[in-house]
């Protein structure tokens, strides 16, 4: 099972933690590559981390904006499109030539700001810090 983080960043103008990048971390060729969607729910247990907590010597994939999408039945679920990913990915391996192996890979890394977008709705109180 993924264990997934939320990592904080201060606010400009009041210094208290604000969720910025929600972490998916699967592990060593843990993540399901031939899927074509992975949902997870926003209201799914998370670990609150700071950026002292990264994860730097793990390799991940950032997930972006045009890789999310909404559950068709679960509203407060957001589903990240696999396939879309690999084709990115596969694009730097050839074109751009970035050698790596998929099962290097241990986790996603996603914007607050683009799950909220995706929702179309304010996301942070599911993060809130605790």
């Amino acid at each position: 099972m993924a264990k997934i983080s939320v990592y904080y960043s201060e606010h400009s103008e009041d210094f208290h933690p604000v969720p910025d990048k929600l972490n998916i971390f699967f592990g060593l060729g843990r993540i399901s590559w031939y899927k074509q969607y992975l949902y997870i729910p926003l209201e799914a247990p998370f670990y609150p981390k700071t950026a002292e907590d990264y994860l730097d010597d793990s390799m991940g994939v950032s997930i972006h904006y045009e890789d999310l999408t909404r559950h068709p039945e679960r509203p407060n679920h957001f589903g990240i499109d696999i396939h879309s990913v690999v084709r990115r990915l596969e694009k730097l391996k050839y074109q751009e030539g970035v050698n790596f192996e998929y099962n290097d890979i241990e986790q996603f890394i996603i914007q607050v700001a683009d799950i909220e977008e995706i929702m179309q709705m304010d996301v942070k109180p599911f993060y809130e810090w605790r």
